[in-house]
């Protein structure tokens, strides 16, 4: 099922399940929905959930919906609550952008043109990289059989993503529930049926959750990047901080061979060059106060470098991600306990066409 045909099909389904008195949602108007689900259509089959069967279900849970909502329309920021971004999303996301500006200042109140904040976190996405790419062409993962496919994904997944994604799914459990607090003096007997349908939710969600934590960490990701080339700019443009090098760790040729390495690509995508090694040599700090030059070319040559093994990549990620995300938005698994929901909503159905007459016979 596509996820929000999903969702309205399990809240009703926990509704019904936790309000067998029908005080929350009458008996009648669910006799009536499922009436308006089979208007002019054949009943499914029952006990079979395929695609003919899940319709009906979706069409009867709108019908209730529609019902749900003149009396309760806190009903439709539950179920956004359940799909939406959470707090957790704008705090890791802004710890990101500040992490990366943080970073930044690491050196001091003089940049260094090696930017070991930069070689850190580029070495720690190369990382990452290599270990997605690993990942995703593992052959014992592709030959996984599709009943065991979310297992096997979850297998794949590091300790931090896992934790990630429970968290997720937690959060969004959290933000249902304050809802229903907020609500629950306007309409008490729904609240068990509103916790039970978040209980499920997170529950059948977690390919969504999986996703959306894997999603959050890329774009945190680059937003460490973008912090870090605005916390350089920062000390470039606005502070005038001299950029040099210590001596205590490369000669001249040796700190030319090592610039030439880390911004190597930055500098052929760019077109800013990189000092000679006589040029690196004129950079070497002579005291703690002085030495060094102008941060201009450095600072374009460490944002080009930040965009070409951090951001760039990592957009390619996001993209793939939502990708993934939208793939298993329509495609979610219905949980076994539907057989038996169907089975009980069709027969009052099938029992009232049985016991109507014929057209056009006569009393």
């Amino acid at each position: 099922m596509r996820q929000r045909a999903l969702q309205a099909v399990l809240l009703v389904h926990a509704i019904e399940q936790t309000d067998p008195g029908g005080d929350a949602l009458s008996l009648e108007d669910r006799a009536e929905a499922g009436r308006e689900a089979a208007d002019g259509r054949s009943l499914p089959a029952a006990a079979q959930l395929n695609g003919e069967s899940e319709r009906f279900l979706v069409r009867r849970a709108d019908a209730l919906l529609a019902r749900l909502r003149v009396r309760s329309p806190g009903v439709d920021r539950i179920l956004a609550a359940a799909s939406g971004a959470t707090g957790l999303d704008r705090a890791i996301l802004l710890l990101g952008l500040l992490l990366g500006f943080g970073a930044a200042f690491a050196d001091g109140a003089r940049i260094d043109i090696f930017a070991y904040p930069l070689i850190v976190l580029a070495l720690w996405n190369l990382i990452v990289y290599v270990t997605l790419i690993v990942r995703a062409f593992g052959s014992h993962d592709r030959k996984a059989p599709v009943a065991g496919a979310d297992a096997a994904v979850v297998r794949k997944d590091g300790f931090f993503r896992q934790w990630l994604a429970g968290l997720y799914a937690n959060r969004v459990r959290a933000r249902i529930e304050a809802l229903i607090v907020h609500s629950i003096g306007f309409n008490a007997p729904l609240a068990p049926g509103l916790r039970r349908f978040a209980a499920d939710w997170c529950e059948l969600g977690r390919p969504l959750f999986r996703d959306r934590s894997r999603r959050l960490l890329h774009l945190a990701a680059i937003l460490v990047g973008i912090g870090l080339m605005a916390g350089y700019g920062a000390r470039g443009w606005l502070l005038r901080q001299a950029a040099g090098w210590g001596t205590s760790v490369f000669g001249p040729a040796s700190a030319h061979a090592a610039l030439v390495t880390l911004y190597g690509a930055a500098s052929g995508v760019s077109g800013v060059p990189i000092p000679s090694a006589q040029g690196v040599q004129a950079l070497a700090w002579t005291s703690p106060t002085a030495g060094g030059g102008p941060a201009g070319q450095w600072l374009y040559l460490i944002a080009w470098t930040a965009l070409i093994y951090i951001v760039a990549p990592r957009v390619i990620a996001v993209i793939v991600t939502t990708l993934s995300l939208w793939r298993h938005s329509v495609r979610l698994r219905t949980p076994p306990s539907f057989v038996g929901y169907l089975t009980a909503v069709l027969r009052p159905l099938s029992s009232a066409s049985a016991a109507a007459p014929p057209a056009g016979s006569s009393g």
